[in-house]
């Protein structure tokens, strides 16, 4: 805005009323309010964009939160009835492809 008021100004009140020099100057200004006035837009878009991916996460995290509840009501440890069943091996017939450690909390 200051260089095409400067350049308008220069134009009226300079000496030659309007040359090449004077129109480059004013092209120039013009040109860069333009792309300022761009980039302003395209900053306001992409704040829109960035607010309603911020909406959509939150209700995706509403949905994964409301489905997990759902599961843990159906099938929560406390739903789920284990067996103990022991197996006694035989000498030969022992052939060890999976060790695993199952750990129950102690009530309250």
């Amino acid at each position: 805005a200051v260089s095409i008021g400067a350049t308008v100004f220069g134009a009226l009140f300079g000496r030659k009323a309007a040359s090449l020099s004077t129109l480059g100057r004013a092209t120039t200004a013009a040109r860069g309010m333009s792309r300022s006035a761009k980039e302003a837009e395209d900053v306001a878009r992409a704040s829109a964009r960035v607010a309603t991916a911020q909406e959509e996460l939150e209700a995706l995290e509403a949905d994964i939160a409301r489905e997990v509840e759902a599961l843990e009501d159906t099938y929560g440890a406390d739903r789920l009835a284990l067996e103990t069943v022991e197996i006694k091996a035989k000498r030969g017939s022992v052939d060890v492809q999976l060790v695993a450690l199952a750990w129950t909390p102690a009530g309250p």
